[in-house]
C-alpha cells in the first residue's frame, strides 16, 4: 500500500504539473485560464474519488496505473494541437471561453485517473479510516518527491512531453520493480538510461511537434524555459520568436523597432543609458547600434533563450544583457548605473505576472535607477489613433493614474500603439511638436516609419484632446494587493469573442453577485449540523473548509512571492516541497494520537497561520521572502493534513462499508473551489487582505461547527 501510495502523489502531481503547464502554452493563457483549467483537474480526481470508491466498480491499481501513463503524453499532444483544431491558424489567440471549455475536458482523463486510484489502493486497508489516513499520508510524500523532480527537470533538462515520457517509464518500473538491494540498483540504472535516452531526442521531439503546429515555416529551435515554450521560426528570411505558442517578436520589423526606441530619445537626444526591459536582440539592438555613443542595458530572465539566440544573432559590444527578472533585480539595490531613459516593452498586462510591472512599488523601483531629468516610456499595445473604446479608457486610465503615484509628470501619444511617457522633470515632456519634429529630422539615424510628418500626424490637437479626456476620468490604480489590470484586460479583450462579450463581463463585473459564495457555505455547513448524525456529517464540511483555505492561501502565497521576489517558478520547487512536506508531518503527528476531536488544534493552526499571514505578508525583507513563505506554506499543509486526518476519523467511525472516496472528493471540491475564485474572480475584485480575511471567517464557522457537533 505505501509504494502505491507514493506512486499516486508522485503520478498525480506530474499529470497536473505538466498537462497544466501545457495548456497556459498552447492557449497563451493566464491566470483566468490556470484557475479555470486547475478547477477542471480537481473536478475530474474528485469525481474518480467518488466512482472509485463504490463496490460495485472494481479495477486493480496496476490497470490504472498503466492507463495513466498512456493517457498523459497522448493529453500533453492533443493540448499542443488542439488551437489549431479551434482556429485552424498557428499562433492565434483562442477565446477564453473555448479555451476553457477544452482545457476542463483535457484535464478530466489523467484527473478521473488520479482520483480514482486513491480509493482502489486503500481499500487494501481494512478499517477505512487508518488506510485512509495512510494513503493520504504517502500520496503527499509523493507528490513532494514529484514536485521536487518537475521542478529540477522542466525547462532545465526537458520540455513538458519528453517528461511525460519519463514519468510513464518511471510509474511502472517502480510499481513492479521490488525495493530490494538488487531491485533499487535495477531501478536506478533503467531511470538512469531512460533520463539519458529522453534527454537526448528531447529537443527533436519538440522540433518534430512544432513543425506540424507551424508547417508553413522552418523550426529553428524549440525549447522550454522556467517561464514557458519557445520556439524560434524562420520563413524568407524572417525570424519569429513564438512565446507560448503567441508571436512575441519579429525580425526584421523596423516599424516596431522604431516606435518602441525612438519616441524617448526625441524627449532626451543626448541619452547615452538606455535601459530596456524585455528582449531587444529582436530589431532593438540592431537599431541602438545606429546611434553612437548610446549602451543599451536588457533585462529579460529567460537565460536560456539568451543562450539560444547568441547562436543566431551577432550581440553588439554596446548591448549589455541581464539574464534576471526585473523585479528581483532591482530589489537587490546594488545598481550602479542611472539610466537617462528607461523603456518598459513588457505587452499587455494580461497576467499577474505582467502587471507587477504597472504597479507603484515597480515603477518607485524603476525611477530610483533613472536620473533626476530621466524619462520612463511605455509603449502600450492600444489603438488611440480613432474611436477609444470604454474599455480601453479604463485601462489607459488606471495605467495613468498608477504612473502619477510615482511620478509627476506624465504624457500620452496616440496612435496605433499608445506611447506613455513618465518624468519628474516638467521641461522634458513639455516640448512642442514642432521641437519634436525638428528633433526627428535632425537625428544622425534617418527614421523610416516616426517621420516628422508622423510626428504631426500623431500629436495633432483632436487625438491629443480625446486622450487627455481619457485619462482626466481615472482613479483607479493597480497595486500588488489589489491587480486590476488583468481584470479590465479580460474585459477589454473580450469584445473581440463571441461568448466572450457575454460571460466575461458577467463574471469579472458582477461583484453584485459575489454574496452567494458565503450563503452557500453557511447553508452547506448549517444543513450538515442539523442533521441527527450531525458529528459524522459535519466532517464533510471540514473536508471542504481543508481543501477550499488550504489552496486558497498556497496560491495567495505563490502570487505574493511571485510579485515581491520578482520570480515563482525557480523557487516553485522548495514551496511546493514545503507544502507536501507539511501535509505529510501534519497527517503523521495527528495519525500517531489515537484522540478525539483533533480538528480543533487542527483549526486552530489553521487560524492562526492565516491571522499572522493577514499582518506580515508585506512587512517581510526581499532576503526573508523564501524562508517565511516556505514555513508558511508548511504551517498551513501541517494544519491541513492533521485536519483531514480528524475529519476521517469523524466520518468513518464505525462504517467500514462506507464510500472511501468520498472524504477525499469533498476535500477536493473545496479545492476546485478555491482554484475557480481565488485567483481568476476575487484578486483582482476585494484584493489580498480581503481573501485572507475571508479565510480566516471561514476557518472560524468551520470551529463553531465542529464544537457544536462534538
Amino acid at each position: 500500500m505505501k509504494k502505491k501510495a507514493f506512486l499516486l502523489g508522485y503520478f498525480s502531481i506530474g499529470g497536473q504539473v505538466l498537462i497544466l503547464r501545457e495548456l497556459i502554452s498552447s492557449f497563451n493563457g493566464d491566470e483566468l485560464l490556470i484557475g479555470m483549467a486547475l478547477f477542471g483537474w480537481l473536478i475530474a480526481v474528485a469525481a474518480g474519488a467518488f466512482i472509485g470508491g463504490l463496490k460495485k466498480v472494481a479495477v486493480k491499481s496496476g490497470v490504472l496505473f498503466v492507463t495513466g501513463v498512456i493517457l498523459l503524453p497522448m493529453t500533453i499532444i492533443a493540448v499542443r494541437f488542439a488551437p489549431l483544431a479551434l482556429s485552424g491558424i498557428a499562433g492565434e489567440v483562442i477565446p477564453l471561453t473555448q479555451a476553457t471549455i477544452f482545457s476542463i475536458i483535457l484535464m478530466m482523463p489523467v484527473g478521473i485517473i488520479s482520483g480514482w486510484l486513491f480509493p482502489v489502493i486503500n481499500r487494501e486497508g481494512y478499517r477505512p479510516s487508518e488506510s485512509i489516513i495512510r494513503v493520504y499520508l504517502y500520496e503527499g510524500i509523493g507528490a513532494f518527491v514529484g514536485g521536487l523532480l518537475l521542478a529540477l527537470l522542466i525547462g532545465n533538462v526537458l520540455s513538458t512531453f519528453p517528461i511525460s515520457l519519463f514519468l510513464g517509464i518511471s510509474v511502472p518500473v517502480l510499481r513492479y520493480v521490488p525495493l530490494t538491494k538488487k531491485g533499487s540498483a535495477l531501478i536506478s540504472v533503467i531511470l538512469i538510461l531512460a533520463l539519458f535516452g529522453i534527454y537526448l531526442s528531447g529537443a527533436a521531439m519538440d522540433g518534430y511537434i512544432d513543425s506540424i503546429r507551424y508547417e508553413s515555416y522552418t523550426v529553428e529551435k524549440s525549447f522550454d524555459t522556467h517561464y514557458g515554450h519557445q520556439t524560434i521560426l524562420s520563413r524568407g528570411g524572417d525570424l519569429y520568436l513564438v512565446t507560448d505558442n503567441a508571436v512575441e517578436s519579429a525580425f526584421p520589423d523596423l516599424e516596431r523597432a522604431e516606435n518602441v526606441f525612438i519616441p524617448p530619445l526625441l524627449f532626451k537626444p543626448e541619452a547615452e543609458n538606455i535601459l530596456f526591459i524585455g528582449r531587444a536582440e529582436f530589431g532593438i539592438m540592431q537599431l541602438c547600434d545606429s546611434f553612437p555613443g548610446i549602451k543599451l542595458t536588457a533585462i529579460d530572465p529567460r537565460r536560456l533563450l539568451s543562450y539560444e539566440l547568441n547562436d543566431i544573432f551577432t550581440i553588439f559590444d554596446n548591448i549589455n544583457r541581464i539574464d534576471s527578472d526585473p523585479v528581483r533585480f532591482f530589489r537587490k539595490g546594488n545598481l550602479l548605473n542611472k539610466y537617462d531613459i528607461v523603456i518598459l516593452a513588457i505587452g499587455e498586462p494580461d497576467s499577474y505576472k505582467t502587471s507587477r510591472f504597472l504597479t507603484p512599488s515597480f515603477l518607485s523601483s524603476l525611477r530610483v535607477v533613472m536620473k533626476d531629468d530621466g524619462v520612463l516610456y511605455i509603449p502600450a499595445h492600444y489603438d488611440t489613433d480613432r474611436y477609444i473604446l470604454p474599455e480601453k479608457r479604463v485601462l489607459l486610465s488606471i495605467i495613468h493614474s498608477t504612473l502619477g503615484r510615482v511620478f509627476r509628470h506624465i504624457v500620452l501619444w496616440p496612435g496605433e500603439t499608445t506611447g506613455i511617457f513618465a518624468s519628474d522633470d516638467s521641461a522634458i515632456l513639455t516640448l512642442s511638436p514642432e521641437t519634436l519634429m525638428s528633433r526627428a529630422n535632425n537625428m544622425k539615424y534617418n527614421p523610416l516609419y516616426l517621420t516628422d510628418y508622423q510626428i504631426q500626424n500623431r500629436l495633432n490637437d483632436i487625438k491629443t484632446a480625446r486622450l487627455t479626456e481619457v485619462i482626466d476620468s481615472g482613479f483607479q490604480i493597480n497595486s500588488i494587493i489589489k491587480p486590476v489590470l488583468p481584470h479590465y484586460q479580460a474585459l477589454y479583450r473580450s469584445r473581440a469573442h463571441g461568448y466572450d462579450t457575454t460571460i466575461i463581463p458577467f463574471i469579472l463585473k458582477g461583484s453584485h453577485w459575489l454574496w452567494i459564495i458565503p450563503v452557500l457555505i453557511v447553508l452547506f455547513a448549517t444543513t450538515t449540523l442539523l442533521k441527527a448524525s450531525r458529528r459524522r456529517t459535519f466532517s464533510l464540511f471540514l473536508y471542504f473548509t481543508a481543501g477550499l483555505v488550504s489552496l486558497t492561501l498556497e496560491l495567495l502565497s505563490f502570487y505574493l512571492y511571485q510579485s515581491q521576489a520578482g520570480t515563482l517558478y525557480s523557487e516553485l520547487s522548495a514551496l511546493i516541497g514545503a507544502f507536501m512536506l507539511g501535509l505529510a508531518a501534519g497527517t503523521y503527528y495527528t495519525a500517531r494520537f489515537d484522540r478525539d476531536n483533533m480538528e480543533y488544534p487542527a483549526l486552530l493552526l489553521l487560524l492562526t497561520a492565516a491571522l499572522l499571514f493577514a499582518s506580515t505578508y508585506d512587512t517581510v525583507d526581499s532576503g526573508a521572502l523564501l524562508l517565511y513563505h516556505g514555513l508558511f506554506l508548511f504551517t498551513v499543509a501541517a494544519a491541513t493534513g492533521s485536519l483531514f486526518t480528524a475529519a476521517t476519523r469523524r466520518y468513518y467511525f464505525g462504517r467500514s462499508g462506507a464510500n472511501r472516496g468520498i472524504g477525499y472528493a469533498m476535500d477536493l471540491i473545496g479545492s476546485s473551489a478555491g482554484a475557480l475564485i481565488t485567483m481568476t474572480i476575487l484578486l483582482p475584485l476585494i484584493g489580498v487582505a480581503w481573501i485572507i480575511y475571508s479565510s480566516i471567517a471561514l476557518v472560524t464557522v468551520a470551529l463553531a461547527g465542529a464544537l457544536i457537533s462534538s
